[in-house]
């Protein structure tokens, strides 16, 4: 997998994700909150709130901190950020093309039910017509960074994380 960071100039555009810096530039383009809304659909989750919907709380990461958005192979882009109020191991990351489609979604969180859990769990959404091996190889890279493993406060709630990372397919 070939990674390198990008320098964004002008203004972020959805249409062209090499003109975004960061998930907060990307998360102000036009058409991107329908486009992650059109991505994931009705799925919920309780990965920093509890039971709302997957596209609110990856847009509730992306108008937190941001790392700048990093080039993969075949003109595929990573944005990733963590919510404004505690990254503490909870971020969320997007991978989109060189046309501004999302290919791929994780979230990396303490699963917050009733209370959030002690270790720290890796989900990753793609579409089910759309899986590539490509992108899932780069979230669950990003999932297992050092720059995000750095953010969690105890160390041992990445203990076995390669157990707890799931792959949700979206229709």
């Amino acid at each position: 997998m070939s990674v390198s960071a990008a320098t964004a100039t002008g203004p972020c555009r959805l249409i062209d994700p090499s003109t975004c810096s960061d998930a907060k530039a990307l998360a102000r383009a036009n058409g991107f909150v329908q486009a992650l809304s059109h991505f994931a659909g009705d799925a919920k989750a309780s990965y920093f709130s509890t039971d709302r919907s997957v596209s609110s709380q990856a847009l509730s990461a992306f108008g937190g901190t941001s790392e700048n958005m990093l080039v993969l192979a075949d003109k595929r882009y990573l944005f990733s950020a963590c919510p404004s109020r505690d990254c503490g191991g909870s971020a969320a990351a997007i991978v989109l093309n060189e046309f501004g489609q999302i290919e791929g979604m994780a979230f990396s969180s303490f699963h917050c039910e009733t209370g959030c859990e002690d270790f720290r769990h890796l989900d990753i959404y793609m579409r089910k017509d759309g899986q590539d091996d490509a992108v899932l190889a780069a979230l669950k890279a990003w999932g297992t960074s050092d720059n995000l493993r750095k953010t969690v406060s105890r160390p041992e709630a990445d203990e076995g994380i390669d157990q707890r990372m799931d792959v949700h397919l979206l229709p």
